[in-house]
């Protein structure tokens, strides 16, 4: 009996207090669509909705093969120059496609081009092996264009 008592006791406690909190007189009413921020102050909402993710991927650090082929062009101005083939452009990686593998791809070709620099030899010969691997998948993702198709990733992906 007494167990009966308190619990009814405390469930009357519960009510009683839910009850006081939401009809408490001091404190303003919220319109469907408002916002407040950390002080309980009301937020402008903008109407239109802006995006603030406007990405633009930043300038991509030219290999030692691209550097030493625009001093050429720099030293013979006469020369125009032509447009590149399909093929060049695939295997070129003057500039790279906004595809996130593509970036990936094109920082990893330059930390390897950067480790062979020191001549290859037995310790290092991986190297090269990666860095020939890393340079077909460039060119089957189309990297160096337009970039990679959806089924790209699967099919270009080297497999071991």
């Amino acid at each position: 009996m007494l167990l009966l008592s308190r619990l009814i006791l405390v469930t009357l406690i519960i009510v009683y207090s839910q009850l006081s909190y939401s009809h408490d007189p001091d404190s303003p009413t919220l319109e469907l669509g408002s916002a407040l921020n950390d002080k309980g102050q009301p937020l402008e909402l903008p109407d239109q909705p802006k995006s603030s993710l406007n990405y633009s991927p930043p300038p991509i650090e030219d290999s030692k093969q691209s550097l030493t082929q625009s001093r050429v062009t720099k030293d013979s101005p006469h020369k125009k120059a032509k447009p590149k083939s399909r093929k060049q452009q695939l295997v070129s990686r003057s500039s790279v496609a906004n595809d996130p593998g593509c970036r990936w791809l094109n920082a990893r070709m330059n930390s390897l081009e950067r480790q062979i620099s020191s001549g290859v030899n037995s310790r290092n010969r991986h190297y090269q092996q990666e860095l020939k691997i890393r340079q077909d998948e460039w060119e089957c993702m189309k990297c160096g264009a337009e970039g990679p198709a959806q089924s790209d990733h699967a099919a270009c992906q080297y497999r071991r």
